[in-house]
């Protein structure tokens, strides 16, 4: 028996983001994928039972980069560890345009099973805390912390990209503002 290759499973995974974000979820077969990751179809077998199961192998682990990348929190100041958070993911938004399409879309699709929504929320645990944590400081509105994490995620994914056409000078005062524009519209 021949042992899986990760790097074989990671160029099909890529090839997953990459399809869904130039021909969407509805578009997107096993046989595109396959040829995109240059491997024959069957080998897309032998790494997922197949389409739904390959979602939602990529769904999760794109859901566990975001956390990992943006949802750190140190437990030290609000304020600090709220605008760590906005900054990381406004280099989020930039650098992984083709995961934001697939979550995305993952999202509001049927292919998203109770179970894998549940495994994704654990990871954005972190950024709730830090709300709840907010809140009970009374440095943060004492409003649902699910809209608030709704209101954060919207509002840096769609300020995020207006950063592309900046010189490099001025990216850090931008990830600087986006950060107090939210800490402004959700602070007590």
């Amino acid at each position: 028996m021949r042992t899986k290759d990760e790097t074989k499973a990671q160029d099909i995974l890529q090839a997953t983001l990459d399809e869904v974000r130039d021909v969407g979820l509805a578009g997107l077969s096993v046989e595109a994928v396959a040829r995109r990751a240059g491997v024959a179809t069957g080998t897309v077998y032998v790494y997922f039972k197949g389409k739904d199961a390959l979602l939602d192998q990529l769904y999760l682990r794109t859901k566990q980069k975001f956390a990992t990348q943006v949802l750190r929190d140190d437990g030290g100041p609000i304020r600090a560890a709220f605008t760590r958070m906005t900054i990381a993911y406004v280099d989020y938004v930039i650098e992984n345009a083709a995961e934001l399409v697939f979550m995305s879309q993952m999202a509001n699709s049927p292919y998203l099973t109770a179970e894998t929504r549940e495994q994704a929320a654990i990871g954005l645990r972190p950024l709730a805390a830090l709300l709840e944590r907010g809140k009970a400081e009374h440095l943060l509105k004492d409003i649902d912390t699910g809209w608030m994490a709704t209101f954060l995620y919207e509002t840096v994914k769609s300020m995020a990209p207006l950063a592309r056409g900046l010189p490099p000078e001025r990216y850090r005062e931008f990830q600087e503002t986006v950060a107090t524009l939210c800490w402004d519209a959700l602070k007590a």
